[in-house]
């Protein structure tokens, strides 16, 4: 009995469609959530605080769930934050409850920005960013005619662009500290800080609190298999 090697290698559609779903899981454990924060009291204790508990959680969420390392930047203006974290949704849930448990303290006003799944690839592929940016007085508030969902897709777009120059110009050697060095003295890559400022106070957009809440919140639903139905009741017995 022959066997031919290209029968054995062809694929059914059963094997396509497995593949296909296969693919899909892959892709739909990559997330990514953009957060806006505002200081307490904007100290340099403050901050290495806020790195180094980042650092634990990466570190452990690595050892634990056995996952790639989160990817994005953070950068640290003189009083506010911005957070872009690439990971897993359990990693991001972790990260999420660690800010809103234990440095809350320090950042008690944070708002979702953007959340988005099942993304393709990774804005920041070279890892994890930490930026501090030299501190300045902010000018007056920012005012502006354009809606909070074209606010928000213009920062996304600057994200986007200073992810495309880091990438670009960013060696993956020493990776952290060059991060801070090339971004810090481009400064105009980043986001402005009184927009920032403007979206923290912007009571359009969902807490970190709530969107916690809201996103680990169990459903109610009721599926089909589970509803009894009554019984057609014949209108005359002999019928």
């Amino acid at each position: 009995m022959s066997i031919d090697g290209y029968e054995t290698t062809r694929l059914s559609l059963l094997d396509m469609a497995m593949e296909k779903l296969r693919t899909g899981s892959k892709k739909r454990m990559l997330d990514r959530i953009i957060i806006v924060s505002k200081f307490q009291n904007s100290t340099k204790k403050d901050k290495k605080k806020i790195a180094s508990d980042l650092d634990k959680i990466f570190k452990v969420t690595h050892q634990q769930l056995s996952q790639d390392l989160p990817s994005g930047i953070m950068i640290f203006y003189n009083q506010h934050v911005l957070h872009c974290f690439e990971a897993s949704e359990d990693i991001i849930m972790i990260l999420l409850k660690e800010l809103k448990d234990n440095l809350s303290d320090i950042l008690p006003d944070a708002k979702i920005l953007s959340y988005s799944e099942n993304i393709p690839c990774r804005l920041f592929s070279n890892g994890w960013g930490e930026v501090c940016l030299q501190p300045r007085m902010l000018e007056d508030k920012m005012e502006t005619t354009e809606s909070i969902e074209q606010v928000t897709i213009g920062i996304i777009k600057v994200i986007i662009g200073l992810a495309d120059k880091v990438n670009n110009n960013v060696p993956k050697v020493n990776y952290r500290n060059r991060c801070n060095t090339f971004v810090s003295s481009n400064a105009t890559l980043v986001p402005e800080e009184e927009l920032i400022e403007y979206m923290v106070t912007n009571s359009q957009l969902q807490s970190l609190d709530g969107f916690y809440r809201h996103y680990t919140r169990p459903l109610d639903t009721v599926l089909d298999q589970e509803v009894e139905y009554p019984l057609q009741l014949r209108p005359f017995p002999y019928m």
